[in-house]
């Protein structure tokens, strides 16, 4: 067999990591000895290649069928987790995870630039405003200790929203373990 083939059957391989080692053998086995009867029948190897598609999906097709198939075997309790997994997690990380990554990280990257804008303000740059309220503007003097304060408070809301990310992201990495059969933990 080729380079090209033997490249195809190890990304399918690699994709079909999560797969029982000995069904992932046994689907690498059954794609080689289709393109190898497909070269014995005279079939060019890149047509065969092109035929099976992009190991990725094929991978994904095996998985589908693989977990398809355990669905008989699972049991009430599986079953459940699973439903409470898809149901605690399906929409509303859709929502929460983007949402909480933009303030943590834009959050913070104003703070930074609030703080950067109060020292640079402090030694003189005129054309940088701080105001508190139409009209009301921070003296000169005062620029550090306000950029304190407001990126102080910015910084808080960044960090408080990453710890919460994180937080709710090991909560998904917990409830989707939770949510594997039970051999598969």
């Amino acid at each position: 067999m080729s380079p090209l083939a033997r490249a195809y059957l190890e990304k399918l391989e690699n994709e079909l990591r999560k797969l029982p080692e000995e069904e992932r053998l046994d689907a690498v086995r059954e794609i080689e000895s289709h393109i190898a009867e497909a070269l014995r029948h005279g079939q060019s190897e890149s047509d065969v290649l092109a035929k099976l598609g992009d190991p990725r999906k094929l991978a994904r097709a095996y998985r589908n069928e693989h977990f398809m198939q355990m669905g008989s075997g699972r049991n009430f309790g599986d079953v459940l987790r699973m439903i409470g997994f898809y149901c605690t997690t399906g929409l509303l990380s859709v929502m929460v995870v983007p949402v909480l990554a933009t303030i943590a990280y834009g959050f913070g990257f104003c703070a930074a630039l609030i703080l950067l804008a109060g020292i640079v303000r402090t030694f003189g740059v005129t054309w940088i405003n701080m105001d508190i309220a139409p009209g009301v503007s921070v003296p000169t003097e005062w620029s550090m200790v306000y950029a304190l304060v407001v990126g102080g408070i910015v910084g808080a809301i960044a960090y408080f929203s990453r710890k919460y990310l994180r937080k709710y992201l090991s909560f998904l990495s917990e409830q989707y373990r939770s949510a594997l059969p039970s051999g598969k933990r």
